[in-house]
């Protein structure tokens, strides 16, 4: 595995290096070369003079290297999965299904739709003085994006960003996460193959201060980041020095409301996937289920049943469905979250420690009952393998418990009713709302990513997270053959009467009044001599009034 860095369309190395860790084994992944300060500066140089290039080529050449990019990726699927579960911890054929295929999906998605997905668009007049004219909305690239992606999925959050920028007609500089720097790598490698023109696409893996040396340079105009409330805060606080344009992804404590009339078994196999797949380290990851109190026990014991099923291992052998924890920060949070809702009064139904006899950051599926939202691990991210379940009576404080949360990323609800669905999820403060399923919306390339409240701001993913990355720019025309308009100096009495006529013909209220000042407008803009379309607009109104 190559650890350079990938800077204008080179490998380059550097003396500085860090050893990304196997959190299973506790082993050495590799070692990765870590960019100076001013090694940082000469990625986003490299985008910003690759910016002009990229910008304008064809969307033909475009398509041309996504779709290379796509069979490239294709080829050497098995080798970027076995990477993603030796460096991230997910097992590999969870890599594969969730990871490889997600990238291959989008890269598909954007390949094809080069030059479409952003086309001007028309944009009709209201305003009747200005009929005459033609307006339209174009989307232009704002140039070189600093994506920020994090460790729980090393490779599909990258792509997923690239992609958008790419498409936006940006150029980027990836500063891929510390702990899992040879994913973020082998994403550049994959778009270096496929013939990506030079420094459209850097990777600079770094530290924090070089990170944020290249969020304040005013060459970088978006900065896309993926990580937690804290660091987002402080991102937004150095994008505000130059007013740098950013999309910020937080997290989230996902809501799974569970209705009475629910398919069991699918809910109960919804729920054990969800919170336990890629070890609960996902921000659209089930974090609290809500169940209504008729069918609590039942739904309670699939799910324990469940859970007492799911194989934890290493991830690179068969027959593994959860692997480790990806860093031991976040082993000892799930570990506090755990403690604190034990000590105020909840049960643990199945797991709640460490998996005795191995020596990576390995912890338990747990499943726990009698949580309120005293309790930390009801109202913060856990970010781990936790199920807490808690029983409801009525649809309304089913939407109470799932809205009281500081996030609003995702939330899912369980039910054969369509008219219920419809109900909770006009109901819902989230970005996304999916029945009977939950977080695939992450994967679908046409759908939306993002949220609410502390989950972040933005959207990113399909055609409206593509807005959050170009300048929607109004163009208006008008080739009307007139060497002045009506509202134009000079000011006079005949003006003034004009508008107000037409304030009373186009806002006021009744039909005499309107219908008055149409006839009193018709003689004045005839006295002015006006051809506009206004004119005959006017003109036409007495007849339209009385009809």
């Amino acid at each position: 595995m190559d650890g350079r860095l990938i800077i204008r369309g080179e490998r380059v190395a550097t003396g500085a290096t860090i050893v990304s860790e196997n959190p299973a084994t506790l082993e050495p992944v590799g070692e990765v070369s870590v960019a100076s300060r001013e090694l940082c500066h000469q990625a986003v140089q490299a985008a910003k003079d690759a910016f002009p290039v990229w910008r304008w080529l064809d969307p033909r050449e475009k398509r041309a290297i996504f779709k290379r990019a796509e069979n490239i990726l294709a080829r050497r699927a098995t080798e970027a999965a076995r990477l993603i579960a030796m460096e991230k911890g997910s097992p590999v054929p969870e890599s594969l299904a969730v990871e490889v295929f997600g990238a291959l999906q989008s890269l598909n998605y954007y390949g094809e739709n080069q030059g479409r997905l952003l086309q001007s668009r028309r944009a009709g007049h209201h305003a009747p003085l200005f009929f005459h004219k033609s307006g339209a909305f174009h989307f232009h690239p704002l140039g070189p994006t600093l994506i920020i992606s994090p460790w729980n999925f090393p490779f599909l959050i990258p792509m997923c960003d690239i992609l958008s920028a790419l498409t936006g007609g940006n150029t980027v500089v990836l500063r891929p996460s510390t702990s899992t720097p040879l994913t973020g790598l082998l994403v550049g490698e994959i778009f270096l193959e496929a013939g990506l023109p030079p420094g459209v696409l850097n990777v600079a893996v770094c530290r924090v201060p070089e990170a944020e040396a290249m969020i304040v340079d005013r060459d970088v105009q978006s900065v896309m980041f993926t990580g937690s409330v804290g660091i987002g805060k402080r991102v937004v606080q150095l994008c505000s020095e130059n007013l740098t344009n950013v999309t910020l992804e937080l997290g989230g404590k996902d809501p799974m409301i569970v209705l009475g009339d629910a398919d069991l078994e699918r809910a109960a196999r919804g729920a054990v996937w969800t919170a336990f797949m890629n070890c609960g380290q996902s921000c659209g990851s089930i974090e609290r289920v809500y169940v209504a109190r008729e069918i609590a026990e039942p739904f309670t014991a699939r799910v324990v049943e469940l859970a007492r099923a799911v194989r934890v291992g290493n991830p690179v052998d068969e027959d593994v469905d959860m692997g480790p924890m990806a860093t031991a920060g976040q082993l000892k949070v799930v570990e506090e979250h755990i403690a604190d809702a034990r000590a105020k009064g909840a049960k643990i139904l199945v797991g709640g420690g460490r998996v005795p006899g191995r020596a990576g950051y390995f912890i338990e599926p747990t499943v726990l009952v009698g949580v309120d939202h005293a309790m930390r691990c009801m109202t913060e991210e856990t970010f781990g393998p936790t199920l807490p379940i808690m029983t409801f009576d009525s649809d309304e404080q089913a939407v109470a418990l799932a809205n009281d949360s500081d996030y609003g990323l995702t939330a899912s609800v369980w039910t054969r009713s369509r008219q219920r669905a419809a109900w909770f999820a006009e109901r819902l403060e989230a970005g996304s709302v999916t029945i009977n399923d939950h977080m695939y919306s992450f994967v679908e390339p046409r759908a939306i990513w993002g949220g609410i409240k502390q989950t972040g701001m933005g959207r990113s993913h399909g055609p409206y997270g593509l807005h959050e990355l170009v300048n929607i720019k109004y163009v208006g025309t008008d080739f009307l053959n007139k060497k002045s308009q009506t509202w134009w100096f000079p000011y006079d009495r005949g003006l003034s009467e004009i508008m107000e006529a037409a304030i009373t013909l186009f806002h006021g209220a009744g039909r005499g009044p309107k219908l008055k000042a149409a006839w009193g407008l018709k003689s004045k803009i005839r006295r002015l001599n006006d051809t506009s379309p206004l004119l005959n607009y006017v003109l036409a109104l007495p007849r339209m009034l009385k009809k």
